[in-house]
């Protein structure tokens, strides 16, 4: 037994000076001393968690003596966030944490390929100012220390501690004395050791009263606020719930009436802007949008993905949950519930009626008082102003940027030169010391003709080196100035940039075009009379309002293509007519000219030829009277233009039907191709005809259709066709046009025009070259005996 105990000692001993040597000085003594008496009353505030301090996925229990977090749907990615009601403005106190419960939930792994946040338990203790993010680490308000050793200061974090984990008793310590030798640190300890050295915290926090903040993912902790604490220290230490009352200061939870808002605004014209800027007027409102999720991602250790609008960011994380938006639908479902002040923010959503209607049933609670802000029209100075300021920080720090780049090239080249130059001066020295211990064992020989002729070299090596004398001074003040100083150059906004209205949509579109395409006729201004208790016009009234909407709504459907529009049952209709009778027409003519009819001989009449007579006074195209079709003469680029005369006048005509919008009557210039290939499935070919643009396309046509207007639109020359015929006299009137000016010398009448080639088809091995087979040995075939050595041919060997 003795050896045993003896082992024991000894692997103690060792352990202990193992032991971190803050964590054994803890044991004998401590930085920090034990807090004096002090006979000011005590705080009366319970120290709590309000809903408008604490994230939207904060479960409290136990009046804030537990919190737990919601893990379906996505939420087990997300950081959870609580500040205290009770802040710190003075003194040193502490609160005390435990994770009681550490959780793994169940992961579908259909749909994940992307990197879920690391580590998946995590706990952040610390301290942040009131209206700062609720995410340690996303402001630069805070200060805190994390389970896995790191102490962080606005978004700057350092390894400094230890690890705490599971079922320990982990202590902050903030010190506000200024009379302390620790004033303006915090510090950590675990199980009543200290972890972490004192911590200063920085400097834009010193003034400011702070509160403790709380932030955890898949864990469940319990909180310690006091009075009696739940493991002592070397010291002693107040907790912050017997805190004297001139020393802290309560945030109190708001009660009564919550307000849910709802902003309208025109798409691309200050919508996120504007938002920005009331939120930095009321902090205390929770912004609920897709952009703001995914700040909440990014902040959580999520990699932002690209792609998508400002409205509808994309989701493609890698992970199912989140990118079937089962996060959305956990956070409309939870936020109606928490009593707070919400802005909806949904640039799509908040124009259409039956949207904005579904928002107001979810918050149909009778402490919610439902408005809407309707921010159309020409802008306030205020937000101009403001707007011009961001453009210019924006323009200023790009500009900052370049400028470090910029210099620290310049830097890093000069130290390239100032090195070539030392490595220079070091052969230079070096070769004089060759020189001279040359000089004195030559002249230890007594060789002197030899000492003659290396002075001779080394003055002909002297003459062929070119002499560089440079002044030191020179020297150093060529190396220093670059000519780029020292600040960076402020940058200007152009006269451009002064007279924006909004920000350019270069920036990024607030909605998608397809989205917009699909919603853009059910805009419309809110009413009171949809549910609203107030709907507020920020910068101009309501008739004006829905004015400038109306105006928008219609300049916007004259440029916009509509992405969702599909061709109907008449189209396809009128198309597979058309096919069948243009192959017909084909088909005729190659008999026609197969069997072409007799000459007739000439009379001596005034009668003109039949092929002269009104093209447009033929009444059958099939027969002109003696067997020949007008069609008869037709080459593959008549042909050719004949079909798109159908095409594009169908086109035309269907777009009107399929729309059935009076306000998009005709196709945009810049959309034809567009919807050629939605309709006819297939692609525009000016290259056809030695043509570059659709335009010049259109006036080989423009017989059938022109595009004209302002802005240009398609549009047909003709209404209600009952017959395709025409189309057939157009082309021949067209053909005759270009043969009489071909005929007259004009070479600009022949059309260039490159018929599609047929793709070629790929010939099949023949038989004869598959490999002959040879039977086996002994191969019989059915009762004709053994087997021919031998091919098998025409069903015999």
């Amino acid at each position: 037994m003795a050896p045993k105990a003896e082992d024991a000692k000894k692997r103690k001993a060792a352990k202990a000076e193992d032991e971190p040597a803050a964590k054994r000085d803890c044991k004998e003594d401590d930085v920090e001393k034990d807090a004096p008496p002090d006979s000011r009353p005590v705080t009366k505030a319970a120290v709590s968690f309000h809903g408008i301090d604490t994230t939207l996925n904060v479960v409290p229990a136990m009046q804030g003596k537990v919190l737990m977090a919601l893990t379906e749907g996505g939420m087990q990615y997300l950081v959870a966030g609580a500040r205290a009601s009770v802040g710190m403005k003075a003194g040193r106190y502490m609160y005390e944490v435990k994770i009681i419960e550490a959780l793994n939930p169940v992961e579908s792994t259909q749909g994940i390929h992307g990197r879920t946040p690391q580590p998946r338990q995590l706990v952040r203790l610390g301290f942040s100012a009131a209206g700062s993010s609720l995410v340690l680490g996303e402001s630069d308000e805070c200060a805190y220390f994390d389970s896995e050793g790191n102490f962080g200061s606005g978004k700057l974090k350092k390894r400094t501690s230890q690890n705490f984990t599971r079922d320990q008793v982990i202590t902050v310590i903030l010190n506000l004395d200024p009379k302390s030798s620790n004033a303006y640190t915090m510090s950590l300890f675990r199980e009543g050791a200290r972890i972490a050295e004192p911590q200063p915290i920085p400097q834009c926090l010193r003034d400011k009263p702070l509160y403790p903040h709380i932030c955890f993912r898949n864990v469940t902790v319990q909180v310690n606020m006091g009075p009696q604490v739940l493991r002592s220290l070397p010291f002693t230490c107040r907790m912050l719930q017997s805190a004297a009352a001139a020393d802290v200061v309560e945030s109190k939870e708001p009660g009564g009436i919550f307000n849910v808002m709802l902003p309208v605004a025109v798409p691309d014209e200050g919508t996120f802007d504007w938002l920005d800027d009331w939120l930095e007027e009321n902090p205390s409102w929770v912004e609920l949008s897709d952009r703001k999720l995914q700040q909440w991602a990014a902040s959580s250790g999520l990699a932002k993905p690209k792609g998508g609008s400002l409205d509808k960011p994309s989701f493609s994380y890698g992970i199912g949950t989140l990118e079937d938006l089962s996060l959305q639908k956990v956070i409309n479902s939870i936020a109606a519930t928490i009593p707070r002040n919400y802005v909806v923010m949904e640039v799509r959503g908040n124009l259409v009626a039956e949207e904005r209607a579904e928002v107001l049933k979810r918050f149909s609670l009778p402490h919610f008082k439902k408005s809407a802000m309707v921010v159309m029209g020409k802008p306030l100075e205020e937000f101009k102003d403001r707007l011009r300021a961001k453009i210019l920080k924006e323009k200023q720090s790009k500009s900052d940027n370049e400028w470090k780049l910029k210099k620290a090239q310049r830097d890093q080249a000069k130290q390239m030169a100032r090195r070539q130059k030392e490595l220079a001066e070091m052969r230079r020295k070096a070769e004089e010391s060759r020189k001279k211990l040359l000089e004195e064992a030559l002249k230890k020989a007594g060789d002197e003709s030899k000492k003659e002729e290396v002075k001779a070299e080394n003055a002909e090596d002297a003459k062929d080196e070119p002499k560089a004398e440079v002044k030191e001074e020179e020297v150093k003040q060529e190396e220093d100035d670059d000519g780029m100083g020292e600040e960076p150059p402020k940058v200007e906004l152009t006269e451009e940039e002064l007279n924006v209205e909004f920000r350019p949509k270069a920036a990024g579109s607030d909605i998608a075009p397809g989205a917009l395409s699909k919603s853009i006729a059910n805009f419309t201004v809110p009413e009171e009379s949809e549910g609203f208790d107030a709907v507020e016009f920020v910068w101009e009234g309501e008739a004006e309002s829905k004015e400038y909407l109306k105006k928008w709504i219609m300049e916007a459907k004259q440029t916009m293509r509509i992405e969702d529009l599909q061709p109907s049952k008449y189209f396809a209709d009128k198309v597979a007519q058309w096919q069948k009778l243009f192959q017909d027409w084909q088909a005729k003519q190659k008999t026609f000219k197969a069997n072409p009819p007799a000459k007739k001989e000439k009379k001596d009449t005034d009668e003109p030829e039949r092929k002269v007579l009104d093209i447009f006074s033929i009444e059958d195209v099939d027969d002109m009277g003696d067997g020949e079709p007008l069609y008869a003469n037709f080459a593959a680029e008549d042909w050719a233009l004949l079909q798109m005369r159908y095409e594009f006048y169908l086109l035309q005509e269907c777009f009107k039907k399929d729309v059935d919008d009076p306000d998009r009557l005709d196709i945009p210039e810049v959309h034809i191709s567009f919807y050629f290939t939605k309709y006819f499935k297939k692609t525009l070919n000016p290259q056809a005809f030695s043509l570059k643009t659709v335009n010049d396309l259109v006036d080989l046509i423009k017989d059938t259709v022109i595009i004209s207007g302002d802005p240009a639109v398609l549009t047909a020359n003709m209404e209600n066709v009952d017959s395709p015929e025409i189309f057939v006299k157009f082309t021949e009137e067209c053909r005759r046009d270009r043969q009489r000016r071909s005929d007259a010398g004009d070479e600009t009448a022949k059309l260039k025009y490159a018929a599609p080639s047929a793709p070629a088809i790929r010939p099949q091995a023949p038989i004869q070259s598959w490999p002959q087979i040879r039977p086996p040995a002994g191969f019989k075939a059915p009762g004709k005996g053994a087997a021919p050595v031998g091919t098998w041919k025409g069903g015999k060997w």
